[in-house]
């Protein structure tokens, strides 16, 4: 019985970066969205361990960082990835039925939609390109599909460069989503080095 619960240890760690980061969203966050941000984020993690602790194959650790939440070994089955972009949507949905007046909780729906939005992206380390690379190696031998994934996630940051200046120079998108953009064009390059 002891073995069994060594088994579902899971390590979690928060570096000061998630805190360092955190705080300075806090400080220039003027439309409120930076905990609901992180909420949603938070649920959306919680959703890829539920699955896991459920398919019995938990992960090694969770950790916080300035980039977000990143969970180390686990499941990695199309259900356990797409678990988080699920509750998101789940979220999106239930709380798209509240009335206007009730602004926050609106806002927290289209938060956890923004947050579903992202992390289909095909690129990075995000969960749209492990379900992409999953998809391709159904279809093509293993090297055309990386070639395939590769080829998407490139145009896919092609697209987004511009489209973020332009967002963010028309008022449409504040500082947190300009980090983030930030941070997965730092991580794509660090891993092209």
């Amino acid at each position: 019985m002891h073995k069994h619960n060594e088994a579902f240890r899971v390590k979690v760690s928060a570096e000061f970066s998630f805190f360092a980061v955190f705080g300075f969203l806090l400080c220039v966050d003027k439309e409120g969205t930076a905990l609901l941000c992180l909420l949603a984020c938070i649920l959306h993690e919680l959703g890829h361990l539920a699955v896991m602790f459920a398919e019995r194959k938990p992960p090694c650790s969770v950790k916080l960082y300035g980039g977000g939440i990143h969970i180390s070994g686990g499941s990695t089955s199309f259900p356990c990835v797409f678990a988080g972009v699920a509750v998101n949507t789940a979220l999106f949905l239930l709380f798209g039925l509240i009335p206007w007046e009730q602004r926050e909780l609106r806002l927290f729906g289209v938060v956890n939609l923004l947050t579903a939005a992202v992390n289909l992206l095909p690129v990075g380390s995000l969960d749209g390109k492990l379900m992409l690379e999953m998809a391709l190696v159904r279809g093509f031998s293993p090297e055309r599909a990386a070639f395939l994934s590769e080829l998407c996630e490139r145009i896919m940051l092609i697209i987004l460069i511009p489209a973020a200046a332009v967002l963010f120079f028309s008022g449409f998108m504040n500082i947190s989503a300009i980090i983030f953009l930030i941070y997965i064009f730092a991580v794509e390059f660090l891993e092209k080095i």
